[in-house]
């Protein structure tokens, strides 16, 4: 998850560079701030197992 989490924090997926900003910017370090990336990226993964639907980007627009 923390490989996964690298290209993700920084290029793939806005909530996640927004997330790992947030971190720096409050002087966590960057070990840290990935970790909570890949924590926040594997919630996601749980999520899209434990509802059998497909990834969504923005699913409050759909409700």
């Amino acid at each position: 998850m923390y490989a996964a989490a690298l290209p993700a924090a920084f290029r793939w997926n806005p909530a996640l560079i927004a997330l790992y900003k947030r971190l720096t910017a409050k002087g966590k370090a960057h070990n840290a701030a990935l970790t909570a990336c890949a924590r926040k990226l594997l919630i996601y993964a749980n999520t899209v197992l434990a509802r059998n639907e497909p990834w969504v980007k923005n699913a409050a627009s759909y409700l």
